[in-house]
C-alpha cells in the first residue's frame, strides 16, 4: 500500500491519509516499543470489566481511527469531555505520540481502553518478514497489558502470492504463539474479518465461515472474533448466525454503509446509512454478548470536520442507537 493511517509522511491537514500497511513501517519510533517494561511486581495489569447489567450507552466507546487527525492527548481529553466511556487505541497514534509518554498519559487519564489495534499482516504481503511481524505484535500485546486494554485486534494481511492453505497455516501458527503471550497479560486477541473490498490490501478473511475456520485451527482460548458491522453485513442470514457466533465475539465495531463506497475510507456514522444496526445489536444482546461496542468510522468526509463537530455527531449517533435498543 502506498500510504498509511498516521504515516509520518502524511502531514497535510487538508488531505486525509490512506490506510496503512499491517505493520508500522520500520523507523526509529518502532524501537521505542521495546523500552516499555513490565510492572515492578510482574503481575498482570487489572483492566476494567463490564458488569452484566451495564447499560448499552456505557458500553459504546470510540476508536481513535474515527478521530484520526487528533493526537492521543486530545482524544483522551475530548472523549472524557463528551462522556465517552472508553477509548479504542490505534497503535500508529501511540507511536507518533511516543510509547512511554502514551502509556503515562493513558494511565493518568484512567479512561478505560476497549481495545488496541492492531497486530497482523502475517502473510508478509507488505514486505515485512514474519519474524519482525511477530516481534512487533509481541511489543503491542505487552503495551496493551500495561495500558489496561483487554483486547488487541488482529488483521491477517492479504493472501497475496500464497496459496490459501499456506496463508491459513502461517496465520494459525502466529496466533497460537501470540495467544500464549496474550494469556500472560490477560488479553484476548480479536480476529477481524473484513469486507471483500479489503481483500487485496488487508485480509484474506472475508466471511464468518473463513474466520471460524481459522479460529478452530488456532483453537486457543485467548483468540476470539471481532465483529464489524461494516464488514459482515452482506453475510447471508446474518441475524440468524449471530446466535451461533455470539459466544466467540470479543469486540463489536460499528459503522454504517451508504451508497456504493467511493474508496476504502467511506464509512458512515451509525444510523446515517442503510444497515439494520439496531437489529444486529439486539440480536447480539439477546444471545449474550456483553462486551464493548466501538464506533470505528473510517471516513475522509468525517476526518475533514472540526473535531468537536465530529464528536457531537458520534455522540448523537450513539445516543440514538442506544435509545432504539432500549425501546425494543
Amino acid at each position: 500500500m502506498n500510504s498509511s493511517f498516521g504515516s509520518p509522511s502524511v502531514n497535510s491537514s487538508s488531505t486525509p491519509p490512506e490506510p496503512e500497511a499491517m505493520m508500522a513501517p520500520k523507523s526509529q519510533n518502532s524501537s521505542h516499543v521495546g523500552s516499555v517494561v513490565p510492572s515492578e511486581t510482574g503481575s498482570t495489569t487489572i483492566r476494567t470489566t463490564l458488569p452484566a447489567t451495564c447499560p448499552l450507552v456505557e458500553r459504546m466507546s470510540i476508536n481513535q481511527l474515527t478521530t484520526l487527525r487528533t493526537c492521543l492527548t486530545t482524544d483522551l481529553n475530548e472523549y472524557r469531555r463528551f462522556g465517552v466511556p472508553a477509548i479504542g487505541l490505534h497503535w500508529r497514534k501511540i507511536l507518533r505520540y511516543g510509547v512511554r509518554r502514551s502509556l503515562r498519559r493513558i494511565q493518568e487519564s484512567r479512561l478505560p481502553v476497549s481495545s488496541l489495534g492492531w497486530i497482523g499482516g502475517f502473510t508478509g504481503e507488505h514486505g515485512h518478514p514474519l519474524r519482525d511481524l511477530i516481534a512487533e505484535s509481541r511489543k503491542i500485546i505487552r503495551f496493551a497489558g500495561q495500558a489496561r486494554a483487554s483486547t488487541v485486534t488482529v488483521i491477517t494481511g492479504p493472501q497475496g502470492g500464497h496459496i490459501r492453505s499456506h496463508a491459513f497455516r502461517i496465520t494459525t501458527e502466529a496466533l497460537k504463539e501470540l495467544g500464549d503471550l496474550a494469556g500472560t497479560y490477560g488479553i484476548t486477541l480479536a480476529l477481524q474479518p473484513m469486507h471483500s473490498m479489503f481483500s487485496k490490501n488487508w485480509s484474506f478473511l472475508n466471511s464468518i465461515d473463513d474466520s471460524l475456520q481459522l479460529l478452530d485451527r488456532v483453537n486457543h482460548p485467548q483468540v476470539q472474533l471481532a465483529f464489524g458491522t461494516y464488514h459482515l453485513w452482506e453475510e447471508a442470514d446474518l441475524l440468524k448466525r449471530i446466535e451461533e457466533i455470539a459466544p466467540r465475539i470479543r469486540l463489536v465495531t460499528l459503522a454504517d454503509w451508504g451508497p456504493a463506497p467511493r474508496n476504502e475510507n467511506d464509512r458512515l456514522v451509525p444510523g446515517e446509512g442503510n444497515l439494520p444496526l439496531s437489529g444486529v445489536i439486539l440480536a447480539l444482546e439477546n444471545h449474550g454478548f456483553a462486551g464493548w461496542y466501538e464506533l470505528e468510522v473510517w471516513s475522509r468526509d468525517l476526518w475533514n470536520l472540526e473535531h468537536r463537530d465530529l464528536m457531537r455527531r458520534c455522540i448523537a449517533a450513539r445516543d440514538h442507537l442506544s435509545s432504539q435498543i432500549a425501546s425494543c
